[in-house]
């Protein structure tokens, strides 16, 4: 059997799943194609069929549903700085302490191809 025939065959012993499943592919759906006013849309009903889990993360997506509509509108990200924020504090516990503040900036400096090391 295919995976959609099972999918389709377990949605017939319980119909309640079927809410469940449209809600979760259609969440999906909006995030992958960035449509934001069919997620509020999808959002919207009530659904009592789903499990705890998933009104915990329905509910948590509407509490932030402004933030999530600036994800899905602009394609900016905090992810190249909570790198550089994660390779310094790498640094920090790797060294233990640096004596003198100017090598430790000159590491991280370093380690970032911010600068270059001078050869003599």
């Amino acid at each position: 059997m295919r995976e959609i025939d099972i999918i389709h065959y377990l949605i017939k012993l319980d119909p309640e799943l079927k809410a469940s499943y449209e809600l979760h592919h259609d969440v999906r759906y909006c995030m992958k194609n960035k449509d934001f006013e069919l997620l509020k849309k999808a959002l919207v009903n009530e659904y009592k069929s789903v499990s705890s889990y998933m009104k915990t993360a329905i509910n948590t997506i509407r509490k932030y549903i402004n933030y999530v509509g600036h994800t899905l509108t602009y394609d900016y990200n905090n992810g190249v700085l909570e790198g550089i924020n994660n390779k310094t504090k790498v640094i920090k516990r790797i060294a233990f302490g640096y004596r003198c503040f100017y090598h430790f900036k000159n590491r991280i400096l370093i380690t970032q191809n911010l600068a270059t090391i001078k050869r003599a």
